[in-house]
């Protein structure tokens, strides 16, 4: 697995492991608004070119885990180019309204977003966990499953979502077995913090 100081090139068909935080470690939401907002950018500038198998958004950083689309008579280099670009539209969309909300006439994130691609399946079972879980380990909350800015509860009920549900329930093999690697994964880690 690359280091998360190495920028890896996004490339069709793969699966990653994007995340940033504020500058500084600054906060990057202020209002529940935001949180919304920020969903709503992803599902414009992304979805059309990635699944979305989880997200996490906590007050100064973010997780998403996705899996890029294949190519669609492009060559790789074009691919890379038109995907990093939707991202960055993201980026900048979100942080030019904050800077506008807030008065800030700084960078609001760090400079480059993280990509780390994922290349096996069980690290991508066990990152999908840990964006969910996320909230717990920074202590946002009691129990990650009642995090309102998470997928964990797109993806275990019936609503309507952008999240790609159904390839992340085949990725568990199933909504039980999902559940229940989430719950043990937090019973182990639980378990840690007491010892």
């Amino acid at each position: 697995m690359p280091s998360i100081k190495t920028t890896t090139p996004i490339l069709p068909g793969k699966y990653y492991h994007i995340f940033n935080r504020g500058s500084n470690k600054k906060a990057i939401f202020y209002s529940t608004a935001n949180y919304h907002y920020f969903l709503k950018l992803i599902d414009k500038n992304l979805h059309k070119h990635v699944d979305i198998l989880a997200y996490c958004l906590l007050f100064n950083h973010f997780h998403l885990i996705i899996r890029t689309k294949d190519l669609n008579n492009e060559n790789e280099s074009g691919y890379r180019k038109r995907i990093t670009s939707h991202f960055k539209s993201l980026f900048v969309s979100y942080a030019m309204s904050i800077n506008k909300q807030e008065g800030f006439v700084s960078n609001l994130f760090d400079a480059k977003f993280k990509r780390l691609e994922i290349n096996n399946d069980n690290y991508l079972k066990y990152l999908i966990f840990y964006t969910h879980y996320n909230p717990k380990k920074h202590q946002l909350c009691t129990d990650f499953k009642n995090y309102l800015f998470s997928s964990y509860n797109s993806l275990i009920s019936n609503t309507k979502t952008k999240v790609n549900r159904e390839l992340v329930l085949n990725i568990f093999e199933g909504r039980e077995q999902f559940i229940n690697y989430h719950d043990v994964l937090h019973q182990e880690r639980n378990k840690l913090i007491l010892e």
